[in-house]
């Protein structure tokens, strides 16, 4: 009872604590920046904190709440009796080598490693989880278990490293390089440590082989080195021990696409091969899925696993048991062992899960209100012990197949507990998702309809019966899942609905006649959200949608087709054309086309200011110039496979900040001169991140756009008739601009390489700023490098267009509906434990557009930023320049002023 108070008291004090700060915010930015900014600042607030719980509902649903803490460790195979098989493992890394690329023309490509395949190797497919990250894949292969992607790293988990380093003379070494290893074990006094251990350890990354292309015939060079530097070691370890005791494990983190990019869910990069051999490994099981024949007639056997099945595999391998937050089922059969060693790896195995099953069976129990709630139907604490004393007294009465058999059905109960608990508030989580994203959906509707309609509404406010009705619901809820022992995170999102939809009722006007007017909006949000999904599935649909959007807004042009016209025509179809085919972007990737394109890049971004007649001071053209023969030399450095200068680097660091910082502090004073400068700062840094095609297509695209706008001016110059503006065209002309906005987005994702069947980044993108792709700076290289087109996109919109400019609010409210459609789609019609203990691979999609709106809100702020000191030209008859924007409507796209 005095923790069941303590539990009240924490969470009553958290909800006052919130409540508080968010008043005490409000009043100092009030008096700070004054009432016109803090109203834009707030609502921005309020914008990312919504979206910011959204997104933290849609990664509790899809990914488990995390490892429980404070488990105990099983015992050790030599603490029951049996001898390790290996006293040694070695794990050799690498990031970015899918299954089809070694495994393809036959294992061609494992020329060093071939006669250990055809003589003791066991090799296979394991499937990852996603996001396909280096870091997750490392949790998955040595804790058993898929995390949730996380921006910081987390350590609090039990790991096959923790286990030996707590057994007797256990010792751990990781190496960047292979380099390392050799060094390590040439050295005498390193060497007699390794002797005397009864366990070692030694994970080797490999890091350097991903970041291109696999078509690229520079990843085949690097994998070829690398597995020839592989086989270099392997020797090394077994002339140097010479006992035969040393397991080995080639793997990868996770595959790439043929772009070269990974962190999606496409086959390409969730399928990484595995070949185990050594000291208590079968060259051949009976457990095989499929096989495959080598250049010489030999058939060999493929086995498929998931990436955490390995985890219990190399423990047992060792001696040890599985990690304590393993969730892996130990693959019988792939050791050779004797029989008796096999069951006792089972049995630990067994004991590891069922503890696991304890533990949050344990947890569930201290809750309040436990015995109204439901309960597993397969185990309780009464079937575990059971099961503990069964598998213990079956083994010390000799009956050892009736052991093993009860030890693969404990497994089996304790997964499917496991399971039942782990999803326990799945269907609650779903439905207050639901209800959040739609109390959200209403809330931009009601404040979309009276912004433009009835701008001087009374609202209702926070203080009505609904409200505090919704509050106390919200705060009981919240406190019986608290008293519950729920996580944290699951009590924030069963609570967000009933905030949400207080927002909601409070914004109501004291005039119910609004209610059933957002209803009207259906027409303008349910269509742009079918094209974004059928877009994730299939490329076909955007690149339909460009084309015929583009061409729809400059219709009057077909009459009286003039050259520009005819040259824009020629770049549209050029550019959807290439959005269709993706077969053309992968050969583009290639070695014989990527430094041929890349220097094509460099060359127009330079070029472009002067065919344009553009007006920049020699300063620009200096740095920009210089910074792009900087760039030439650090490309072919990384081209002939030597190391890239620091200074370099350093120069190329500093151009970013330049890049950016030199806009608002420019002497510019007008509004297309500073678009100017940005368009030729951003897109010079955008062909220092970009590789081959990839910045190609963002100027083509950004040229596009800006001839676009002036062939519609041209066209428009005949038309004399204006339409009287009224407040439902209004809303349609905000609806105009944010699928515009949308449509160049995901036509510069798609078109970069940054999203093919869901979001991935390409790891050549910090080749010119980091000596490798595992920085953990590479993140802000990637954000960078896609969000670049869509800045200089809304940068043209606020730079040209007033109507654009003053009613940026209201195109916002209408691009997060079209988003939150997408995204409510991907809650409801997803079944998203099908892969459980995995991800559902649609969890790309849902995030990508629960993203977009947050990525395109910080394109706004630093499009903002650009412009600050300087005085744009405030139209006072906007609505003339609507009606003229009108007069033309356009579906997708903004106008020029």
């Amino acid at each position: 009872m005095k923790l069941a108070l303590l539990q009240t008291f924490l969470w009553c004090s958290f909800s006052v604590v919130v409540h508080v700060s968010f008043v005490l915010y409000r009043r100092l930015t009030y008096r700070l920046v004054g009432k016109v900014h803090v109203l834009m600042e707030l609502w921005k607030s309020k914008v990312v904190l919504v979206h910011f719980l959204l997104l933290m509902c849609l990664m509790r649903i899809f990914y488990q709440s995390g490892p429980l803490t404070q488990l105990e460790p099983q015992k050790t195979l030599l603490d029951m009796g049996v001898t390790p098989a290996a006293d040694r493992l070695v794990v050799f890394l690498l990031e970015g080598l899918r299954a089809d690329t070694l495994f393809s023309d036959n294992c061609s490509g494992t020329v060093y490693i071939r006669d250990i395949i055809l003589r003791q190797g066991l090799v296979g497919i394991s499937k990852t989880s996603i996001p396909t990250l280096t870091r997750s894949a490392e949790v998955a292969l040595f804790a058993g278990f898929n995390p949730m992607p996380s921006i910081l790293p987390n350590s609090n988990y039990d790991t096959i490293f923790n286990r030996t380093l707590a057994s007797d003379k256990g010792v751990v070494l990781r190496f960047s390089h292979l380099s390392d290893l050799r060094r390590r074990l040439t050295k005498r006094a390193c060497l007699e440590k390794l002797w005397y251990a009864n366990r070692l350890v030694m994970l080797v990354n490999l890091a350097e082989v991903g970041g291109v292309s696999p078509l690229d015939i520079g990843f085949q060079v690097k994998l070829h080195n690398a597995q020839r530097n592989i086989r270099d070691a392997y020797e090394l370890i077994e002339a140097t021990f010479n006992d035969s005791k040393t397991a080995y494990l080639y793997t990868s983190a996770h595959g790439l696409t043929h772009f070269g990019s990974h962190g999606g869910g496409s086959d390409e990069e969730r399928e990484a091969p595995f070949l185990l051999w050594g000291a208590g490994v079968k060259h051949m099981t009976e457990n095989i899925t499929s096989d495959f024949v080598l250049n010489n007639g030999v058939s060999m056997q493929l086995h498929k696993l998931d990436q955490i099945q390995l985890a219990p595999l190399m423990s047992a391998l060792i001696g040890l048991p599985p990690p304590v937050n393993n969730l892996a089922n130990l693959p019988q059969g792939y050791m050779k062992v004797s029989r008796e060693y096999a069951r006792k790896s089972v049995h630990l195995n067994a004991l590891q899960l069922l503890n696991q099953a304890k533990a949050i069976i344990r947890l569930h129990e201290r809750g309040v209100f436990h015995k109204w709630l439901p309960k597993g139907e397969d185990l309780d604490l009464q079937q575990i012990a059971y099961y503990q004393n069964q598998m213990d007294h079956l083994l010390h009465m000799g009956w050892r197949s009736k052991a093993l058999e009860t030890s693969t059905l404990a497994i089996k109960v304790a997964q499917k507990s496991l399971k039942f608990y782990d999803s326990y508030y799945h269907i609650p989580l779903v439905v207050t998702t639901v209800l959040a994203l739609l109390g959200w959906q209403f809330y931009l509707l009601v404040k979309l309809s009276q912004n433009v309609m009835a701008p001087h509404y009374m609202r209702r406010g926070y203080l009505t019966w609904c409200t505090i009705f919704l509050a106390s619901l919200g705060l009981l809820l919240g406190e019986m899942v608290f008293l519950q022992w729920a996580p944290f995170m699951t009590v924030i999102c069963l609570v967000v609905p009933f905030g949400v939809w207080c927002m909601t009722c409070s914004a109501l006007p004291q005039n119910g006649g609004w209610i059933f007017e957002p209803l009207k909006h259906l027409r303008w949000i349910v269509a742009p959200a079918a094209l974004i999904i059928a877009s994730i599935y299939c490329n076909c649909p955007l690149s339909l949608a460009y084309i015929l959007c583009v061409g729809f807004y400059n219709r009057r042009g077909w009459v009286h087709p003039s050259p520009k016209f005819l040259a824009w025509l020629a770049l549209v179809v050029l550019l959807g054309g290439f959005l269709w085919s993706q077969r053309g972007m992968q050969i583009l990737m290639t070695t014989n086309y990527r430094v041929v394109l890349q220097a094509i890049s460099m060359l127009v971004v330079i070029v472009r200011p002067c065919v344009l007649n553009e007006n920049h001071k020699w300063k620009v053209w200096i740095i920009n110039g210089g910074i792009l023969i900087v760039a030439a030399i650090g490309i072919f450095l990384k081209e002939m496979g030597k190391p890239v200068p620091l200074y370099l680097f350093a120069a190329n660091w500093a151009y970013l900040i330049y890049a950016f910082a030199s806009v608002p502090c420019s002497s510019r004073t007008t509004p297309q001169s500073r678009l100017e400068l940005i368009r030729f700062n951003l897109l010079t840094l955008h062909v220092l991140l970009s590789d081959s095609y990839v910045s190609l297509f963002a100027q083509g695209l950004i040229i596009e756009y800006q001839m676009g706008l002036e062939v519609h001016e041209e066209s428009k110059e005949a038309d004399e008739n204006v339409k009287i503006r009224t407040s439902s065209k209004q809303l349609q002309m905000c609806y105009r601009f944010a699928v515009s906005i949308l449509l160049y987005f995901y036509a510069s994702l798609f078109g970069t390489g940054h999203w093919v069947g869901g979001f991935t980044y390409l790891a050549n993108s910090a080749r010119l700023f980091l000596p490798d792709s595992s920085s953990g700076l590479m993140p802000l290289l990637v954000l960078i490098h896609l969000l670049i087109p869509t800045i200089v996109i809304m940068t043209s919109v606020v730079a040209l267009s007033s109507f654009g400019r003053q009613q940026i609010r209201t195109i916002f409210s209408s691009l997060m509906l079209i988003c939150n459609a997408v995204v409510l789609f991907f809650v409801v019609f997803v079944p998203h434990n099908a892969y459980w203990p995995m991800a559902h691979p649609s969890v790309v999609h849902a995030l990508l557009a629960q993203l977009t709106v947050i990525l395109i809100l910080a394109c706004e702020s630093i499009v903002t930023l650009f412009f600050r000191g300087l005085n744009i030209k405030k139209f006072s008859d906007w609505r003339q320049e609507a009606d003229e924007f009108e007069s033309s409507c356009p579906p997708m796209t903004s106008t020029t002023v």
